[in-house]
């Protein structure tokens, strides 16, 4: 596969009518794990799809239409929004064709909610052009240049989650490991509606292990104990310590600096409706909460509906 984007390439290789890609979300760890403890992150089947289908004039600018994300773009090389600046960077790393098509989308995904949509597109964009049958690790090294717009220096573990799907713990620096369950996990994502900044979450702790060491330290480290316990508990399938996991990791998080009043009030009715746990997920400061129902979710389901 090329690593250079053509801009000026005339060839129009065609693309598969069809690929999906999964979305994520951070199970336990996070915060901890940009300071050397484990996390674990799952992904969310079927979080993005994309359909391609050829323009009358193949000469044409391709189009990309994801309505669920407020995106209608032109991929023209001066076009600056940095999600067509992506999905140029992934189709010229795969060959792929800069002209003649229209993708549209349809995800379940929240944008710029912790919840991987930049690499279930960079993903799912390489599966147009490479096909299902691709290696995954040819699909994950070819989302990994749009992710790179996205993030800078992304650490993988969003794409390689998004190829996979299934249960993976990481260590930053280290390869990550997938986690064979026994059973799909039940999970709720729901979204407070308020976008978040990883970079400025990031700092928050950053400065505030600075200035309480003997204090944000043992917490971290805490939250890295609740990993390997979260990963056993799945094991077992005993989803009531799990979901209490959830809950503890929420108040630790919480005492970091991360959270805010509209996941701590949706976390509170969550359970009071009989959620085993809920936690929020990701960078914190808005995003979404995740949450672990019980075996019948309808009470809780009920209760965030009516969140709205």
């Amino acid at each position: 596969m090329s690593r250079d984007v053509n801009l000026g390439s005339t060839m129009t290789p065609r693309l598969h009518p069809h690929a999906s890609a999964s979305g994520k979300v951070i199970l336990v760890g996070e915060h901890a794990v940009v300071y050397g403890q484990p996390a674990l992150a799952a992904g969310l089947p079927d979080g993005l799809e994309l359909w391609a289908s050829p323009l009358d004039r193949r000469t044409d600018a391709t189009r990309l239409v994801i309505p669920e994300w407020q995106l209608d773009l032109v991929l023209t090389p001066d076009n600056d929004h940095p999600v067509a600046r992506a999905t140029l960077e992934v189709l010229g790393f795969c060959d792929g064709p800069l002209t003649g098509w229209r993708i549209t989308g349809t995800s379940r995904l929240p944008s710029r909610a912790g919840c991987g949509s930049s690499a279930a597109l960079s993903v799912a964009l390489a599966r147009l052009v490479l096909g299902d049958e691709a290696a995954p690790a040819d699909i994950i090294e070819a989302s990994l240049a749009g992710e790179r717009v996205f993030h800078g220096n992304p650490s993988g573990i969003d794409n390689l989650v998004a190829t996979t799907g299934g249960i993976v713990r990481f260590v930053k620096g280290q390869p990550a490991a997938e986690i064979a369950v026994k059973a799909p996990l039940p999970l709720l994502v729901v979204p407070t509606g308020i976008p978040r900044s990883t970079a400025a979450q990031v700092t928050k702790v950053r400065e505030r292990l600075a200035r309480l060491p003997s204090i944000v330290r043992p917490i971290l480290d805490a939250i890295g104990h609740a990993t390997d316990d979260a990963i056993s508990s799945i094991n077992s399938c005993n989803y009531n310590i799990l979901g209490e996991i959830f809950t503890v990791t929420h108040e630790l998080l919480s005492s970091l600096g991360v959270s805010c009043p509209a996941l701590d009030s949706l976390q509170a009715d969550a359970l009071s409706a009989g959620a085993l746990g809920a936690k929020l997920t990701g960078a914190g400061g808005g995003g979404c909460l995740l949450v672990l129902p019980p075996a019948d979710p309808s009470p809780v389901i009920d209760a965030m509906r009516a969140r709205g």
